[in-house]
């Protein structure tokens, strides 16, 4: 079996393969992903011959902190070449990659949790299942909006005269600039917004049989609703709203589903991600049984006058002092996420006990998500 790592038109080859595994997929989605993502992604394969039989896909991203990552997609094996441990070797050579790389943390949507948690992953996010208030905002009308690229008069009682119309490429760069203003104050940790994000989506959705539509009042933008209807379903992908959009009652969250799963990559620059509300000064290891470069001591810290998170490593050869604690790479994961206490990190320096505590304390972790992505 032959390794091959694929890049801008190399991806082509491996349309088959997406095809054939990922066969609830529509004809429209899968011409966007070619034409509009992946010869942006990297994808590392194994092959038979000539043939792609293994695949991950790489879809690099900015987070709001102007962090790069990686979002894992496409994973997938043909099914004669299934449970020979290709995907396990993808993973470890992806995960390398994006070490080498110097990214703070990966994200993926799983099919099937059970075949990531041995790798470290676990979820961070749990994704809103957004119902559409039908008695303000019609599917038909919405359906007929998406398809036609229109607009039409919301009329709310007590609320005035709103408009909801589909996105124009004229509006990418308002809609960008009102979405991270809306994300800056909501969210932690979410993906940069640009034009170059908002044209994509807009694409994305529409081949999905949907649109991007903006919620205005007055000519401001005060909302934003990604629509899709596939298979008979409608459904909205993503929704984000100001104070004032919110009072509407447009659309509710029952309920919040598990979505993505993330992994630290590296801890020194995942942790710098971080904030910190007070003094933090803190010494431990971090236990890695995928990536051994993450082995050793981190020096955890604050500087004065400063609420963010210092992280540096320190080679364990020239580390003289006294470790305060020591955590998994899983559990730093789950921490940094807000997805676990501070218990996660095991204690083995009882004399500085106050000092651990205080300093564990002071972390701010992301606890905020805001992950949407499909591809």
């Amino acid at each position: 079996m032959e390794k091959k790592f694929l890049a801008e038109k190399e991806v082509h080859r491996i349309r088959p393969l997406w095809e054939t595994v990922f066969t609830e997929d529509s004809k429209e989605f899968t011409d966007y992903y070619f034409t509009y993502k992946a010869e942006q992604n990297l994808v590392f394969t194994r092959e038979a011959g000539d043939t792609p039989v293994s695949m991950l896909h790489l879809t690099p991203y900015l987070t709001g902190k102007l962090e790069p990552v990686c979002y894992i997609v496409g994973v997938a094996t043909d099914e004669k070449y299934r449970r020979q441990g290709l995907m396990a070797e993808l993973l470890k050579e992806s995960l390398q990659f994006m070490w080498e790389e110097h990214q703070p943390f990966t994200f993926l949507m799983p099919a099937n949790p059970a075949y990531y948690s041995p790798f470290g992953f676990s979820y961070i996010y749990d994704k809103p299942v957004w119902k559409i208030n039908e008695n303000i905002l019609p599917l038909r009308y919405l359906d007929a909006a998406a398809a036609n690229n229109a607009s039409f008069h919301l009329v709310i009682k007590n609320s005035g005269n709103w408009q909801l119309r589909c996105g124009k490429n004229c509006d990418y760069v308002k809609v960008a600039d009102f979405a991270e203003s809306v994300l800056k104050k909501q969210a932690d940790c979410y993906m940069l917004r640009s034009t170059h994000y908002y044209k994509q989506m807009q694409e994305e959705l529409r081949a999905q049989n949907g649109n991007l539509f903006v919620l205005e009042q007055d000519g401001e933008i005060k909302g934003l609703l990604s629509y899709v209807h596939e298979n008979g379903k409608p459904g909205l992908q993503e929704v984000i709203l100001d104070e004032d959009a919110r009072k509407l009652n447009l659309v509710t969250a029952e309920e919040c589903k598990p979505a993505i799963m993330a992994r630290v990559i590296r801890p020194e620059c995942f942790l710098k991600g971080l904030g910190s509300k007070g003094p933090v000064e803190l010494y431990f290891k971090v236990e890695d049984e995928l990536l051994s470069g993450n082995k050793g001591v981190y020096h955890a810290f604050t500087k004065a006058g400063r609420n963010t998170l210092c992280c540096e490593k320190i080679p364990e050869a020239k580390f003289t002092g006294e470790l305060d604690c020591v955590i998994t790479a899983e559990d730093l994961t789950q921490f940094g996420f807000g997805r676990i206490s501070q218990e996660c990190f095991k204690r083995l320096n009882d004399k500085n006990a106050e000092k651990i505590q205080m300093s564990l304390s002071n972390i701010v972790p992301w606890g905020r998500v805001f992950i949407n992505e499909i591809v």
